[in-house]
């Protein structure tokens, strides 16, 4: 019986296919390749994602011969339309339709790809052949051994899935194009003058902007307030010991007594211990990851954005690295067989001694988190692998990897201990507290260093009394609440119920391309000028929309919808009539709005130049043309690079090679011409190549014979150890 197999990416049909089979390769387009298993009769279509998305219909086009109202209140307002790159997939889906008595839906196995499966390609292969089976291959993970267990034991579709998925676009399309047309609209004449076309309101990003822009108005609204604290630096052997005083911190009104005490002890040099009490504690090893403990951790230690995080992880995946990364699982199933991939790890550089001991002590059950949700295990380390592995793609890949997989082997280590001891001192009858805190037992930490705290060297304190080295008094003053970052953003939206564990890492990034956020210092967020406007205007007349709660209460019925409490036509018509009140309580208030705009125009119009200025890497070679200017490397919009003159009169433009990381090597000068070589990092068949190139000498192989600009077919010079030197 001859069976189409629907997936949701390239990488993972073609792993899907090679489990199944010898496989075939069938060329449908240039970006569309179809996996065929002639032993099996099978044909294995990939997808780009999604291959369609919800559009105003041709009525709704115009901004201005249409009411943003009625995208609400209109059901024919929006339409499923295939996107652009969609024909050559809709084509194959309606092509091996035709051939085969069977459809099954391998998209990922989550919401999105069920919702991708069954309501964006199963339509087409249902028009072109009725009578089709349809069942679904519910992955965890993309080895081999899980697609054959799984291909044998294929369920029934989880519509309930697609249907939720199908629910928030709707829902997002309707109040998005309405909500965002309405705002624009009113917003038109200050949108002008800075230069910006749209105003971009969503359900869950203009939420989280609010809660951005209430956490810098603390922060800026903050007003420090004076306090004192006394401590003293005791001597014990080659330890400084810091005690507090028990009556810290002095507010303003303490001052004088905070001074009354310090001037009482300042010349004291001994310190008396009244009590000395010693207990041992316990740290228990982590519990497995979810998506949302994953990205927390990750974006902690390696200071990276969640995007890129979950990139990587997604890349990890389709590599068949790491199991399935979008789970709300913390807990494995009884069932889930652990030695094979602890098996795996014995052998390694880093993991292998820790490994070993773990079969040596029988420590091969997992610690274990409160949900196992039934769709994937927790995120789990499926290959081991050393640091030097070409499956990598690049480095960050490398970086999430270790983490995930020495997380994962903490899990069955054992628990860490602690020797804290408390310290109760006098100096001169004032009363002060030490806290020591030792690691005695590593457990765990040895194979996940970077979940242990900060911990001081072990010793023991026998005596009754120790030598003051120091006693001080600090005026200081009270810090406002950091900047959001992208670890604490991502606990903020869990707690508040903003987006889910996939669409996190995206609404963060959307709010920084659309210039209502930007990062400053060690990754953090702040509102831009242009956002707090937004927000502050749109707080007097639309506060119910922006605070948390309407888009929490919408993931709850997206929720009862997974769970088959409500139907997804239920759920739309609820969500659209509390909208609808919402949209008009913008309408009626918003003549309030347009009071303020001249008064702003002008700082908002330079605030937005300034924040649309991107950084490019600049050389440290000088225009060709001008000679006077560096050059700088442009990256646009459309993917597009090349090199300018950073004087715009100048207009001077090099091309670069359109593929491949470029590192500009800025103590590497071309002997022959003096411009900056550029390492180039390309990567195919996960091996990667890397080349130099003179841009100079580059565009002058265009332009005339003899000249190369590839550095390793330069005839008097060549690159060592990336300097650029002359050939012996």
């Amino acid at each position: 019986m001859p069976t189409l197999i629907i997936s949701e990416k390239n990488k993972a049909a073609k792993r899907i296919a090679e489990a199944l089979g010898p496989v075939t390769v069938i060329n449908r387009s240039k970006y569309l390749k179809v996996y065929q298993v002639h032993s099996k009769s099978i044909y294995v279509v990939p997808l780009r994602g999604h291959i369609l998305e919800y559009r105003n219909t041709d009525q709704f086009k115009s901004w201005t011969n249409s009411d943003p109202r009625e995208i609400i209140t209109n059901p024919n307002s929006i339409d499923k339309v295939a996107i652009n790159y969609a024909n050559p997939y809709i084509k194959a889906l309606i092509d091996f339709s035709k051939k085969c008595d069977e459809c099954v839906i391998a998209s990922d196995a989550d919401v999105e790809g069920c919702n991708i499966g069954l309501f964006d390609a199963l339509p087409f292969v249902i028009k072109a052949n009725r009578n089709i089976k349809v069942n679904q291959l519910w992955l965890s993970s993309l080895e081999k051994k899980e697609i054959l267990s799984k291909y044998r034991n294929l369920i029934s579709p989880k519509w309930s899935w697609g249907e939720t998925g199908e629910a928030r676009a709707i829902i997002d399309a309707v109040i998005g194009f309405s909500s965002t047309r309405e705002v624009t609209n009113t917003f038109r004449p200050i949108l002008n003058e800075i230069n910006n076309k749209f105003v971009s309101i969503g359900r869950v990003q203009t939420s989280l902007l609010y809660l951005i822009y209430l956490r810098d108005l603390e922060i800026e609204q903050f007003i420090p307030e004076q306090y004192w604290t006394i401590s003293a630096n005791l001597e014990h052997k080659s330890h400084i010991i810091k005690a507090v005083h028990t009556k810290n911190p002095f507010i303003k009104e303490k001052e004088s007594e905070a001074k009354a005490i310090f001037q009482k002890i300042k010349n004291e040099k001994i310190a008396i211990i009244l009590n000395n009490t010693k207990e041992s504690g316990i740290i228990n090893p982590p519990t497995p990851l979810n998506t949302s403990k994953a990205l927390v951790l990750l974006t902690k230690i390696l200071r990276t954005s969640a995007k890129s995080v979950m990139n990587a992880m997604n890349s990890l995946y389709l590599n068949q690295i790491i199991s399935y990364p979008r789970t709300d699982s913390d807990k494995y199933s009884p069932n889930f067989n652990h030695l094979p991939y602890l098996e795996n790890f014995k052998p390694h550089i880093h993991y292998g001694g820790y490994t070993v001991n773990l079969f040596k002590e029988n420590r091969l059950n997992p610690t274990t988190g409160k949900v196992y949700a039934g769709d994937h295990p927790p995120i789990t380390p499926l290959l081991s692998l050393e640091q030097t592995s070409s499956k990598f793609e690049n480095n960050l890949q490398k970086k999430v990897y270790d983490i995930l997989a020495r997380h994962y082997l903490a899990l069955f280590g054992k628990h860490a201990t602690e020797l804290r001891i408390k310290l109760r001192i006098s100096i001169k009858d004032e009363i002060f507290t030490s806290r020591l805190v030792s690691l005695t037992q590593s457990g765990f930490y040895e194979i996940a260093p970077f979940l242990k705290k900060s911990y001081q060297p072990i010793f023991e304190i026998e005596v009754k009394e120790l030598p003051v080295k120091e006693i001080l008094l600090d005026d200081k003053k009270t810090q406002p609440p950091p900047h959001y970052t992208d670890t604490t953003l991502l606990k903020l939206m869990e707690r508040e119920h903003l987006g889910t564990k996939s669409t996190r890492p995206t609404i963060i990034m959307i709010l920084l391309d659309r210039k209502l956020t930007y990062n400053i210092a060690k990754n953090r967020f702040k509102i831009t000028e242009w956002g707090k406007f937004l927000i502050q205007e749109l707080i007097q007349v639309w506060l119910p929309f922006l605070k948390p709660d309407f888009t929490r209460f919408v993931e709850n019925l997206l929720e009862d919808i997974k769970e088959k409490r409500k139907t997804k036509e239920d759920v739309i018509t609820i969500v659209k009539k509390i909208f609808l009140a919402l949209f008009d309580k913008f309408r009626t208030e918003k003549n309030t709005i347009t009071i303020k705009f001249d008064s702003v125009k002008d700082n908002l119009k330079t605030t937005m130049q300034q924040t649309s200025q991107k950084k490019f890497p600049q050389t440290t070679s000088k225009c060709p043309t001008c000679k006077n200017h560096p050059m700088k490397l442009i990256t646009t919009s459309q993917k597009k690079r090349f090199l300018a003159c950073s004087d715009r009169n100048c207009k001077t433009y090099l091309s670069v090679p359109k593929t491949g990381r470029i590192t500009i090597l800025k103590s590497t000068a071309c002997l022959k011409c003096g411009f900056n070589v550029f390492k180039i990092l390309k990567r195919k068949n996960n091996k990667s190549h890397v080349y130099y190139i003179c841009p100079k000498c580059w565009n002058d192989s265009f332009k005339e014979e003899g000249i190369i600009g590839f550095c390793s077919n330069c005839t008097d010079y060549q690159i060592s150890k990336e300097q650029c030197v002359k050939r012996s």
